[in-house]
């Protein structure tokens, strides 16, 4: 599987360009750290135990899964106001960070254990909203190769764009508006005010959530890549 570094979301940042030469390396052997053959050098102690890390990392994917799952299912358990929820950011972490067959995961778990713990509703609609979220989650992979302000920016529009155009037809199969095309344009223009709050969540909790993971990651060590798709 192959790394992606995550670094600051200053592209010119001068610490980008040392991991990305320190990044040009020979994946490690199984049981074995990635090896540091960059162009500064023999590596460092801080470049040996970044290595360790990112070779860990690398391997267990589900260990950032898992804590996607945790995190997206406590933070949509609290009060929050309608289409303001947490569940747009948990997508946007998970397309940056883990592979694409774990993408799904901390989304259907936030989502279900909602469902679950508060109750279901109609079937038609949950299906809807439920494939609204993986949409959303899936649609800002492309957009998130690469984490930078731009594109945090840019995959919020895009994940709450793609869930308002999918989860608003929910009312249209409970009936709430006539099958007829004034139905249909009622029912999206009804819907505005929540793609806006969706916009809204996604800025304000995908620009805490990365600047956590950015946080933590600093604390741990100064540069860790995370594994790739």
């Amino acid at each position: 599987m192959a790394v992606r570094p995550f670094g600051p979301c200053d592209s010119g940042n001068v610490m980008e360009d040392r991991t990305h030469r320190l990044v040009e390396a020979n994946a490690g052997t199984k049981g074995s750290p990635t090896t540091i053959v960059g162009r500064l050098g023999s590596p460092t102690d801080s470049d040996r135990q970044m290595a360790k890390t990112a070779h860990t990392l690398n391997s267990k994917p589900w260990l950032i899964a898992l804590a996607l799952c945790v995190v997206g299912a406590s933070s949509h358990l609290l009060p929050h106001p309608a289409g303001m929820s947490t569940v747009g950011a948990i997508g946007m972490l998970a397309a940056a960070y883990l592979p694409r067959h774990l993408v799904p995961l901390p989304v259907l778990v936030s989502v279900a254990t909602v469902d679950i713990i508060i109750g279901t509703y109609g079937i038609a609609s949950m299906a809807l909203v439920y494939i609204a979220h993986l949409a959303s989650a899936a649609g800002v992979v492309p957009l998130l190769a690469r984490v930078r302000v731009l594109r945090i920016g840019g995959a919020a529009v895009v994940s709450a764009v793609i869930f308002y155009l999918i989860s608003n037809a929910a009312p249209m199969t409970a009936g709430y508006y006539p099958n007829t095309v004034t139905g249909w344009i009622t029912c999206y223009a009804a819907g505005l005010p929540f793609l806006l709050r969706g916009i809204a969540a996604n800025l304000i909790f995908g620009t805490v959530a990365f600047a956590s993971v950015r946080g933590l990651l600093f604390i741990l060590e100064r540069w860790v890549p995370l594994p790739n798709r």
